[in-house]
């Protein structure tokens, strides 16, 4: 941006925000803000520092415009504590546009880029969009939280669909990712570009090897957007021209020289929502004086490591683990980090959670801090939560989510809740938490308890309760051994995929149900899943629908209609990969379209945008499914 358009858009954010914005009423000086004192009045402002954020954030807030079209974003704390900021539409459109421009300097050409962006954030949502500005841009957040419980060569054959796309993705990811497919991996993405956290060269070259693709990177904040971006593969920055005002600052917010390390302190040019003026997360850098290779006048910036009291710990290199950069971990790997220490060519990675790291967690955090300290080192990650394990799996705190725990380890703790419970039978654990490749989140953790009572007694209500307390998305269905014949396939699928408990099915009296019976079930079934298809393919709102929830539904509408299909052979099949195995050699229609949904609706694959071909596809595979079954009945 030019000087005189920066000073502009600087002036009109200092006027917007002393009018409507309450923390800056009495900070802004009265009088006129104009292009010739814009920058005089900003840097009479204090710096705006994490916690004051965290304290006025309500005041910081604008008056004015559409808080329904604003978005919240959750950033990390220095200490653990997320800030969270709202961004409005203008400043979102920004964001892209400043990405498309960055993409399209490393390409080349006007075409517009398909842009994938990369989590391993258990809690983040798999979505895909279209751009309305700038047009004919593909926008896909995938999360590989879910697709890394697969085997490796299918994990690998996942990560076939980023070939020729433009991945976004911070460091410690991509680190893990080069960690799990080795040097030339075989997938081919045209350019990766890195934002959200510090890397080393170290890591631009291990990924450079194992994707075999130019490899940039932005300076990037949640709370402020683009801020700049990488000039080749300097390691320096140009300023983002439209979306941010930058300072390299001393202790008293006073601007330094080039070649003066300092804080770095950011204005955001373009969000109203909640304006941030001198915002200053802890960052440092330094302006880098003198010409560009590519011929752009003015600074470059230079990234920094933080001052030496912000190290946790060092690496051999010299390299450290900030506060910041361990916030980021804990947040992304819902890991409750809370001590890091280093003994020699071990890291050691405390954590506070009533329950193990999972295996997704310490691959995660180890490539982090492999990458942060150096490729050598071994990184081991300890519990020492107070909490005694035999409370049983912790509460999550988002209940939308399963948590990726072992069949084993939720049975043997639902084994210590049930085994002298008077009146249970057997119990068994069952459904896609089986296969830890099957869960989505959607998914539901199901324990079927068989009582020798009436299930409609307080006592089993209070029971369920008392252990869905103890686990998210856990769904515990007690019932009599006569109310599993009134369901046959629920009858059929606990005898065909379950993990015991307590006592066994056989002896509690469930039975596998005649041909005849399922028949006749099927039958009924395949009117009310038409129904629900076809309904939710009709809606008038398809561009307003969730595609991976719709891949999920069809691919349980498939699933269901194919299990009845094989049983009714007399096939005793259920397990949702056995099933989708067998679907072709019985003739069913559009397998390749049934695994699709399977694999969007998991998560093992990219999504659709909402409303596209491939979207509606899925449930029309479907419902193509379910008017088969019909036929054959």
């Amino acid at each position: 941006m030019s000087g005189t358009s920066a000073s502009t858009a600087l002036a009109a954010l200092l006027e917007y925000a002393r009018r409507h914005v309450p923390h800056y009423q009495s900070l802004v000086p009265p009088g006129p803000v104009t292009e010739e004192n814009a920058f005089a009045v900003l840097r009479r402002l204090p710096l705006l520092r994490r916690t004051a954020v965290r304290s006025e954030r309500p005041r910081l807030w604008s008056a004015e415009g559409d808080a329904r079209r604003w978005r919240r974003v959750h950033t990390t704390g220095t200490t653990g504590a997320p800030l969270e900021v709202v961004v409005d539409d203008a400043a979102q459109q920004a964001e892209l546009a400043a990405l498309v421009r960055h993409v399209r300097r490393h390409l080349g050409g006007p075409a517009g880029p398909a842009i994938t962006h990369l989590t391993l954030h258990l809690a983040s949502t798999s979505r895909a969009t279209i751009a309305p500005d700038p047009p004919d841009v593909a926008l896909v957040k995938w999360n590989l939280s879910r697709a890394w419980q697969l085997p490796d060569d299918e994990f690998r054959s996942a990560l076939g669909e980023l070939c020729g796309k433009v991945i976004t993705v911070m460091p410690s990811v991509m680190a893990a990712l080069c960690d799990r497919l080795g040097p030339s991996s075989g997938v081919r993405p045209r350019l990766v570009v890195l934002s959200g956290e510090q890397f080393t060269a170290g890591l631009r070259q291990r990924i450079q090897e194992t994707f075999h693709c130019p490899v940039t990177a932005l300076y990037t904040l949640a709370e402020g957007g683009i801020v700049a971006h990488e000039c080749g593969q300097s390691g320096t920055y140009h300023v983002e021209e439209t979306g941010a005002f930058v300072e390299v600052v001393g202790d008293q917010g006073e601007p330094l020289p080039p070649g003066v390390a300092g804080d770095i302190a950011v204005t955001p040019l373009v969000n109203r929502a909640m304006p941030l003026l001198r915002y200053v997360n802890g960052d440092q850098g330094v302006w880098v004086d003198g010409p560009c290779g590519c011929r752009r006048s003015g600074p470059r910036l230079r990234l920094l490591a933080a001052r030496t009291q912000h190290a946790l710990v060092t690496g051999p290199s010299g390299r450290a683990v900030r506060r910041i950069d361990l916030a980021k971990l804990s947040r992304q790997l819902d890991l409750g980090v809370s001590r890091i220490v280093r003994d020699g060519d071990e890291v050691v990675v405390e954590h506070q959670d009533p329950h193990p790291a999972t295996d997704l967690q310490r691959t995660t955090i180890a490539a982090a801090l492999r990458t942060l300290l150096g490729a050598d080192l071994t990184v081991r990650t300890l519990r020492t939560a107070s909490t005694p394990c035999a409370a049983g799996p912790p509460a999550d705190p988002d209940p939308a989510r399963p948590a990726f725990l072992p069949p084993g380890d939720i049975a043997a703790w639902a084994h210590g809740v049930l085994r002298d419970r008077p009146g249970v039978l057997a119990a068994v654990l069952t459904g896609s938490t089986l296969d830890p490749a099957a869960v989505s989140r959607f998914s539901d953790i199901d324990i079927t308890v068989v009582i020798d009572d009436d299930p409609c007694q307080e006592h089993w209500y209070a029971l369920a309760a008392a252990m869905n307390r103890h686990l998210a998305t856990l769904r515990v269905n007690v019932t009599e051994a006569a109310g599993t014949a009134r369901s046959p396939l629920v009858a059929c699928r606990l005898l065909a995929e379950r993990h015991p408990v307590v006592g066994t099915l056989e002896e509690a009296g469930v039975t596998w149900p005649t041909t005849q019976v399922l028949a006749d079930e099927a039958r009924f079934w395949t009117q009310n899943a038409e129904s629900v298809l076809w309904t939710r393919l009709t809606a008038a709102d398809r561009q307003r629908t969730d595609p991976v929830r719709d891949a999920w539904l069809a691919s349980r509408f498939c699933l269901d209609a194919l299990r009845y299909r094989l049983l009714c052979e007399g096939e005793r099949v259920t397990a949702a990969r056995q099933v989708l195995r067998r679907a072709p050699e019985f003739g069913a229609p559009d397998a390749t379209g049934i695994r699709r949904a399977f694999a969007v609706g998991r998560e093992h694959r990219p999504p659709p945008a909402p409303g596209s071909p491939e979207a509606d596809g899925f449930l029309r595979a479907a419902l193509a499914c379910v008017r088969w079954l019909g036929r054959s009945l």
